[in-house]
């Protein structure tokens, strides 16, 4: 059919051209009765490898050529093969033997037709499509070439794959069956009947009917839950009423409950830290409002910074002037200092025969270096605690812990009259009011104190139970009253317990049914208190602690003002650090030598000595003299020229120190 191809193979060789490009002449014409197709689609397609031209007439009688022609005009709603002419003047060439082996083989014409109904390709598609092609073409030529050889036709079709859409992902089943069916048969369970709701003690759930079936197939030793293999039997069975049954994850719920429970801690931590600092805030302020008052009323006096430094040089020694021995037997416990007798009461062990028990022994002193005159008065068969003498030391009275307290004139010397308490009332401490001279407070072992008057002893004018209110029900150690003064009004007394200090004071000026009361802002284990009333000043012993030595705190009475009410509290000057042991209780003293000097004195039983401070030198000791036996009390007494003078008590002396004032040079 095609006069290129009954040529012998090496003319076809030598005159076939390579390419699709080389078999179409660019003078290739379109014959004179030629219909020229119409174009479809876009007016210009173009390859950047070629330009394609043929004679369509002069493969007319090619019947092949012919079913694709008319193939591709069948397609041609979609596209028409483009026919580029290459004469500008558009004149036919007449086809000739020559031009035979021009038209391009089959195969390629199909190749183009292809093409042109594919879409424009892409850079990157085009640049592997021309590669393809002269890979191709290089191979056919090779073929054809190659003696004996029959080119195949290798049809090509171009398709561009469409895109696979993307399947949506399953959707995931919103409701979850495992709280529905039985774990057991996979059906769901009911409200009623055989197939019920229960559950087992391990709180796994199932059907009635399958867990009664699961647990009577097995042997009772070896019943168990079908799901965790716990043991079980048929009694555990527990009806569920409950539709369906879902568990909620509240891990998250139950963290954040537990970080709030423990910030709501933390907050009640802080805010009782605050209070605290705000109460010791007060008290800082207090205590800069007293200093700045104090200041004032020295700039008003005239003193001046010379005459306080002069006062900052003064130096106070204790020199002792009299050894005085009480008695053979140990049983000294305590005693005070009648100042209008000029006459020291101490306690002793009884010495006469007839009256066992304890006395009281008058130490009169009219010359500390004379002779001193001695009488012994029976007070009672048990150790005598505390003495206390009324405001114009005339009359005493003693704390025998017992149950009767007994009151003796000094001018007399005898016993005037008596007050007994009830059975369990044990009397540890006694004190006469210094603003109501008719007043006496006993206060007992259990922590209560008892108002009674003198001028009628049958009946209590009134009780307290002091400390009771907060839980401490120890005993009262020694109550000391306090005098009218500008924030204390009507008067009122201290109470110190083992464990608590309270402080009552009246609201008028001659009841004593109308006290306030509060506690000190002071705690501890206590073993002295004494109150100075010259100066206002409130000196208590705390026992020491381990690896706490004991305390010495001076302190005096402040009112802070409250809605309906004084509350008063303590303003600590001064702290003293003493002895690591106490093996007994022990009282300190005060002795108030200026207006702007007070002497401390303390036994330090863990050293032996008795120890001195003075405020005007801070916490450092002023003094420690040897001693070696235990001083149960101190007091402070005056000479009959306006001397100083201090008396320790032990078991079975009393020793009469003389305090000097050196003054040190600059």
């Amino acid at each position: 059919m095609d006069s290129a191809s009954d040529a012998p193979p090496e003319e076809r060789s030598t005159d076939e051209p390579s390419s699709f490009s080389e078999a179409i002449p660019n003078d290739a014409l379109l014959p004179p009765n030629a219909e020229t197709p119409a174009i479809v689609g876009s007016p210009e397609v173009f390859y950047p490898h070629e330009q394609l031209d043929w004679n369509v007439g002069a493969e007319m009688d090619n019947l092949q050529a012919n079913m694709v022609i008319d193939l591709a005009r069948i397609q041609g709603g979609m596209f028409s093969p483009i026919i580029i002419l290459n004469n500008l003047n558009n004149q036919p060439e007449v086809a000739t033997e020559s031009n035979h082996s021009m038209i391009p083989p089959i195969d390629e014409f199909e190749d183009v037709l292809v093409r042109l109904a594919s879409p424009p390709p892409t850079e990157q598609q085009a640049q592997g499509d021309a590669a393809e092609q002269s890979m191709a073409r290089s191979t056919r030529s090779s073929t054809r070439s190659t003696p004996g050889s029959t080119p195949k036709r290798k049809k090509r079709k171009r398709t561009v794959t469409p895109a696979k859409a993307s399947t949506p992902p399953a959707r995931k089943q919103e409701d979850d069956d495992d709280g529905l069916i039985c774990s057991i048969c996979f059906a769901e369970w009911t409200m009623t009947g055989d197939h019920r709701v229960v559950s087992l003690k391990c709180g796994h759930l199932f059907g009635m009917s399958c867990i009664k079936r699961w647990l009577q197939d097995n042997p009772v030793a070896s019943r168990s839950c079908a799901t965790c293999k716990a043991k079980a039997k048929l009694t555990d069975i527990r009806f569920i009423y409950g539709r369906a049954v879902k568990a909620i994850d509240n891990t998250r719920e139950v963290e954040l409950t537990q970080e709030l429970e423990s910030e709501k801690t933390i907050s009640h931590q802080l805010k009782l830290k605050l209070h605290v600092m705000s109460q010791q805030l007060s008290e800082v302020q207090m205590q800069l409002a007293q200093c700045e008052r104090r200041l004032e009323e020295m700039k008003q006096t005239g003193m001046g910074q010379e005459s306080q430094q002069r006062l900052l040089h003064y130096n106070y020694m204790l020199m002792m002037e009299k050894n005085v021995l009480i008695g053979q037997e140990a049983g000294c416990r305590a005693m005070v200092w009648a100042n209008n007798h000029k006459m020291l009461l101490i306690s002793q062990k009884s010495t006469q025969p007839l009256f066992p028990g304890y006395a009281i022994r008058l130490l009169q002193l009219p010359s500390i270096s004379g002779r001193a005159t001695q009488t012994v008065i029976h007070v009672g068969t048990k150790c005598v605690r505390d003495i206390a003498l009324d405001v114009t030391d005339n009359l005493f009275t003693c704390a025998t812990m017992e149950r009767t307290v007994k009151f003796y004139s000094l001018v007399t010397r005898t016993l005037q009259f008596s007050i007994s308490l009830d059975q369990e009332s044990i009397i540890w401490a006694c004190a006469f009011d210094r603003v109501r001279p008719y007043i006496v407070y006993l206060g007992t072992q259990r922590g209560m104190v008892y108002v009674y008057d003198i001028r009628e002893t049958t009946n209590f004018l009134h009780v307290f139970p002091v400390g009771h209110i907060l839980g401490d029900q120890t005993a009262v150690i020694k109550i000391c009253p306090v005098e009218v003064t500008a924030t204390i009004p009507y008067g009122g007394f201290l109470v110190c317990k083992l464990k608590s200090i309270w402080f009552y004071d009246y609201k008028t000026a001659e009841g004593v049914d109308d006290v306030g009361f509060n506690p000190l802002n002071i705690s501890g284990t206590f073993s002295s208190m004494s109150y100075n009333p010259d100066s206002g000043m409130l000196l208590i012993g705390i026992r020491p602690m381990p690896n706490v030595p004991s305390t010495l705190v001076l302190g005096t009475l402040v009112a802070k003002a409250v809605p309906g009410t004084d509350v008063f509290s303590l303003q600590i000057l001064h702290k003293f650090e003493g002895s690591r042991v106490q093996t007994v209780m022990q009282r300190c003293a005060q002795v108030l030598l200026n207006n702007t000097d007070t002497l401390v004195v303390a036994y330090l039983e863990d050293s032996k000595t008795l120890a001195t401070w003075c405020t005007n030198k801070g916490s450092t000791y002023m003094q420690q003299l040897p001693l070696t036996e235990t001083v149960l009390d101190i007091c402070s007494i005056s000479g009959p020229h306006g001397e100083t003078y201090l008396v320790t008590l032990s078991y079975n002396r009393c020793r009469i120190f003389k305090v000097i004032t050196d003054r040190l040079n600059n």
